[in-house]
């Protein structure tokens, strides 16, 4: 059924750049359209709802704001988008030749401390939470946030529990590493790095080290790779053989059963050179093919893992 090739991305920015949602078929400034998608063979897309807690105290309205642009861009593109909310609509959507689109929340300052707040979300569509963002927050310490580091709070760890329980992914990308064991310890279901690299390869606070990676790697998750420049390579001029580099690398360290795409379209202001938006997704696969990868190994990572989880997770 999958032997045709196509990618799941596991995170993108751009329901935050629709103000009019009809921008996704029109030429813009966004790194993702639809006639994008279709060229770079995207067969499912991860769509982020992004709240900024410093730009507002109604985090949980924000997020659902956003929802509701997301579900109207559902029903403008019925043609083009199905939604995922289990696993038997990622196969539908793909039998159907349309996009799934899988709904994420990043941050988790949308729960505003309240579990109930995580049902809300769930039912609202919402199966995956990015446990925090740059800034640290009721649920976990974040990478980024040097003034105010710790690992999951008595809260946090019930957000995992009740993810598990709901049948949510719970993704720790720009979490603290204190947060990053604490998940490892408490969840029973596989975790994700929706948009990681690995540190080895550049030594960002935002990327992996090798036992992150071997941890993820143990418990069944998946590594997205992220095409962020910074989080790519030391130097400014990012390009296609940086991405193939954290490939390679986590690739090396634990094999391919964990490694999948996690671009940040939209949410990084710069792409490395050779990249356009997910029309190039192709050209990385091209690149791995002549570095004789086999198909199996491709396709794990181009979409198996991913489905691999969502088949484990999603209810």
């Amino acid at each position: 059924m999958y032997s045709q090739f196509f990618v799941i991305d596991g995170h993108c920015d751009t329901i935050s750049k629709l103000d009019d949602v009809n921008a996704l078929e029109c030429p813009n400034n966004n790194h993702v359209s639809l006639s994008r998608l279709y060229e770079g063979r995207v067969g499912i897309q991860f769509f982020a709802v992004w709240i900024d807690p410093l730009s507002t105290d109604k985090c949980l309205h924000s997020g659902l704001q956003l929802i509701d642009r997301y579900k109207r861009m559902l029903d403008t593109y019925a043609a083009h988008f199905h939604p995922i909310l289990r696993l038997a609509d990622a196969k539908d959507a793909l039998e159907a030749g349309k996009i799934g689109a899988l709904l994420t929340v990043e941050g988790g300052d949308v729960l505003e401390g309240s579990l109930s707040n995580l049902e809300v979300l769930y039912k609202a569509g919402v199966r995956l939470l990015t446990l925090t963002w740059n800034h640290s927050n009721q649920i976990a310490g974040a990478a980024m946030d040097a003034h105010s580091r710790y690992g999951l709070t008595p809260f946090g760890t019930e957000v995992v529990k009740t993810m598990n329980d709901l049948g949510m992914i719970v993704d720790v990308s720009h979490a603290s590493e204190e947060a990053f064991w604490d998940v490892m310890e408490i969840s029973k279901q596989p975790v994700i790095a929706s948009h990681s690299n690995a540190k080895a390869v550049c030594p960002h606070p935002r990327n992996l080290d090798d036992e992150q990676i071997k941890a993820i790697a143990s418990k069944g998750g998946v590594i997205g790779i992220n095409f962020y420049p910074l989080f790519l390579s030391k130097t400014e001029d990012a390009g296609i053989v940086d991405i193939i580099k954290h490939i390679e690398y986590i690739a090396s360290l634990v094999g391919t059963d964990c490694i999948a795409f996690g671009s940040d379209f939209d949410g990084i202001e710069t792409l490395p050179q050779g990249i356009e938006g997910p029309q190039s997704f192709p050209i990385i696969v091209e690149e791995l093919l002549k570095l004789n990868y086999s198909e199996e190994d491709v396709h794990k990572i181009c979409h198996n893992n991913f489905l691999r989880v969502m088949e484990k997770i999603l209810k």
